[in-house]
């Protein structure tokens, strides 16, 4: 039996509803986390030298990845770092991790049903103006040009989001660095509020491994509790086109 402790499931269980039944996920505040009750000696040299928020964000990934495996039954592993600094998880399993100061998540699946995963997190508050140009495409800020605000700024918050997580998806995958316009981020069309979950595709815009231009990884969003969620997941036998 663990000794460890386990990740606290706050309320809603938001990345949860990002996931098929395949996937296990685990959620924590990262502020509730004590790292030296949760970090394997393995785990503990990548964050020696770093500030406490730094760790407790780093342990909470660590304890939700557990929890995770816990629920797979699988038996617990180390979730180390590589050179990269892209979580390296035990043999046989996928997984991702996303935090922000307030909450983490994990998920993780076994490498036989899933090739790869992709989570990440952000306060639902919009994208600022300033970064739009950085984040998006032509097309897709001419897209978002059809929107007033504040509705133009959190559509801009979920394209930026949609995309991390993509990015970690296919990163897990290929090994492969680029920017935010390397993906073109597709919404529900005819948007008139923005509603509490559903779903995107991100688009390849340039080579990344196997992957080609208009390859398509197949995402869901959850936005609850001040949060906005997005989860990819690439199953063995799936590649959208």
């Amino acid at each position: 039996m663990s000794t460890h402790p386990r990740a606290a499931r706050p309320a809603g269980a938001i990345a949860r509803r990002l996931f098929g039944p395949e996937v296990a996920v685990a959620e924590v505040d990262p502020r509730e986390v004590d790292p030296a009750r949760v970090l394997l000696e393995p785990e503990q040299a990548a964050v020696a030298r770093a500030i406490e928020s730094r760790r407790q964000q780093y342990a909470a990934g660590r304890l939700c990845a557990r929890d995770a495996m816990r629920s797979l039954a699988i038996a617990e592993g180390a979730v180390t770092v590589g050179e990269d600094r892209a979580p390296c998880f035990p043999e046989g399993l996928v997984g991702t991790i996303t935090h922000t100061q307030w909450w983490c998540a994990a998920a993780v699946a076994l490498g036989r049903t899933h090739r790869a995963l992709g989570v990440d997190v952000e306060p639902d508050t919009p994208l600022k103006a300033s970064l739009f140009s950085s984040v998006l495409t032509p097309d897709e800020e001419a897209q978002l040009a059809t929107y007033d605000e504040p509705l133009r700024g959190l559509l801009g918050k979920l394209v930026f989001s949609a995309k991390e997580c993509a990015y970690k998806c296919q990163y897990t995958l290929t090994r492969t660095f680029y920017g935010f316009h390397g993906m073109r981020v597709e919404l529900p069309e005819e948007l008139r509020a923005f509603p509490d979950e559903g779903e995107f595709r991100a688009v390849f815009l340039r080579d990344a491994g196997d992957f080609r231009p208009g390859d398509v990884l197949a995402g869901r969003f959850v936005r609850a509790e001040g949060y906005l969620m997005t989860g990819v997941e690439l199953a063995q036998e799936s590649r959208d086109a």
